[in-house]
């Protein structure tokens, strides 16, 4: 399958494509102007996390701005509940955090009267963009062709200046469950700090944080 050998190339370096060239509030190139129907179809708004930027979105790092329970909790990102689901109403922070014990999962802490303070960890802006679905997510999409386009669309694979993306689609990993998770909300996924990769998913009402380690 054509998704496997160029995750296989990222995981070995020897499939980085050349970075776009990146506007304020977008990550648009000459190799999304044209997508194939299917792709425009599923298309899904997203907003890439970065150092720079007028929009204060997240926090990062540090010891977190809503405290987690007792536990073996490392905090990761704290984000402003109205870049989120409709769910957490506009006000508010969610403050996410990995176990460090099973290096598996982990678990979100909600509050609506948070507010983001960088004296807890380093603002991190919005920057709103799309997010076109990986090849697997129709046999339409799978060729070379339109890899290449998603890829240079991935913020995995393209963008060095992202450290955290909310919203989206979510990424191909080799744990076999893209097609699982497909029906659920991903809320947060963080790039820097790999490995390794977490993610923040919504079902039901409920958050799941899952580490992904490859």
């Amino acid at each position: 399958m054509i998704i496997r050998k160029f995750l296989l190339g990222f995981l070995n370096g020897s499939k980085r494509p050349r970075a776009n060239d990146v506007t304020k509030g977008s990550v648009r190139s000459h190799h999304l102007d044209i997508l194939p129907a299917t792709a425009q179809q599923f298309e899904r708004q997203c907003v890439l996390l970065k150092r720079t930027g007028t929009d204060i979105a997240a926090v990062w790092g540090g010891d977190g701005i809503v405290p987690p329970p007792s536990g073996p909790y490392r905090h990761w990102i704290s984000v402003d509940s109205s870049y989120l689901q409709s769910e957490f109403g506009s006000n508010g922070v969610l403050s996410v955090y990995t176990n460090e014990e099973d290096c598996a999962s982990g678990i979100t802490v909600f509050s609506q009267a948070a507010t983001l303070t960088e004296e807890k960890g380093e603002y991190l802006y919005a920057h709103v963009t799309r997010s076109i679905p990986p090849p697997n997510a129709s046999r339409d999409l799978e060729n070379e062709a339109y890899t290449e386009q998603w890829m240079h669309n991935c913020p995995i694979y393209n963008d060095k200046d992202v450290v955290a993306v909310l919203g989206g689609w979510h990424f191909p990993w080799p744990d076999d469950d893209w097609d699982e998770l497909r029906d659920r909300d991903l809320l947060v996924w963080t790039i820097e700090g790999s490995e390794p990769w977490v993610e923040v998913w919504r079902s039901d009402e409920a958050t799941t944080v899952m580490q992904r380690i490859t």
